[in-house]
């Protein structure tokens, strides 16, 4: 599942550039909370969905598709599987055990239980270089409740990293980690993982966390939303689009193109956490009749604050086998408008700021 998210993410990055630059001049409308009886039922009944520090409330039917969670180093979630953490510690030490006779010469330092009941970790050498350069690798199975989770550092003393400071920071991440119910929404400062919470209020580990979202009515709309701690501030999402529309008059198809791309609604979006940026675009299909929907946005945040963090959202319509645009949309305009709507006016701050 988060290799579908992963590649919606992908598509996300590979679409952007281009209906951006060739969108920018059509005109604009000011519209916002659009509604539509087919959104309307389906936002009938709703439930709340937790990633990160962030919650939102989604259609009581949606299927939310895990994606990337880092919280310092990427964070795995084995869910129902914590019986599977002795196995997978086991079969990685023997993994490296049998590298060691070969041109690779890895070496196991140790495999202990802990930092906390049920876990395990395995510190080791990856080859004989890493070890002539000191870059250790710590990899720690963590176990909450019927849950399991991996939890892997490289420590490269170039980069100014300790193996001290990795394992305690690997011991704080243990003992701040609890199972949750995908339904809890926890009023505390911390960050929700896929079945499981760390309990923090520090902001001293980087932050990357995201889900994917698909409607069993709407099968063909794709949603995407993921947030990071520490994302560089660069060139605004209005200054990207400025220069791409530049670059696209130099280039004549892409003038040809951009006569038939609608743009549907452009310009700041004022959402729970302050103000972004959004611009939604309607395109036509490549071969053949018909339309799909691409709709952007971004929050720049304030870079290392875990309290105000940059954030953005996506959603594509047409979307066939993970490719946007691959059949028509089943979804007019005004819908997805308020499928968009409706989902952006929910990300919120689970815990917010005072």
């Amino acid at each position: 599942m988060e290799d579908l998210f992963m590649k919606r993410r992908h598509l996300t990055t590979a679409l952007c550039a281009l209906p951006i630059a060739l969108a920018c001049l059509s005109s604009q409308s000011e519209a916002r909370n659009m509604s539509t009886p087919r959104i309307d039922q389906l936002f009938a009944t709703t439930k709340p969905v937790c990633f990160g520090r962030f919650v939102m409330d989604v259609p009581a039917s949606t299927t939310v598709v895990p994606g990337p969670q880092a919280f310092g180093p990427n964070i795995e979630s084995l869910p129902n599987d914590v019986r599977s953490l002795t196995r997978r510690a086991k079969a990685k030490r023997d993994e490296i055990l049998t590298k060691s006779h070969t041109i690779d010469k890895a070496e196991v330092i140790s495999l202990l239980g802990g930092p906390t009941p049920g876990g395990w970790t395995l510190t080791y050498w990856k080859n004989a270089n890493a070890k002539k350069l000191g870059v250790q690798n710590i990899d720690g199975f963590l176990a909450a409740a019927d849950h399991g989770f991996t939890y892997f550092f490289s420590v490269d003393p170039f980069e100014g990293e300790t193996v001290a400071l990795a394992k305690e920071q690997l011991t704080y991440v243990a003992t701040h980690l609890r199972a949750r119910d995908p339904k809890e929404v926890p009023v505390e400062p911390g960050v929700c993982l896929d079945v499981g919470f760390i309990a923090d209020d520090s902001g001293k580990f980087q932050e990357i966390f995201g889900i994917g979202l698909r409607f069993p009515e709407l099968p063909d709309a794709s949603f995407s939303v993921s947030s990071n701690k520490d994302a560089q501030q660069g060139d605004s999402f209005e200054d990207r689009r400025a220069e791409a529309k530049r670059a696209a008059f130099m280039v004549a198809p892409l003038a040809t193109l951009f006569n038939k791309v609608k743009t549907l609604r452009e310009g700041k979006l004022k959402v729970p956490q302050g103000q972004g940026s959004e611009a939604l675009f309607r395109r036509p299909i490549e071969d053949g009749n018909g339309h799909w929907h691409e709709f952007q946005f971004e929050y720049t945040g304030k870079q290392f604050d875990h309290r105000n963090p940059s954030w953005d959202a996506s959603l594509f319509t047409g979307v066939t086998h993970d490719q946007a645009g691959a059949k028509p949309s089943s979804l007019t305009d005004a819908e997805a408008m308020a499928l968009w709507d409706r989902l952006m006016a929910s990300v919120r701050l689970r815990v917010p700021n005072k």
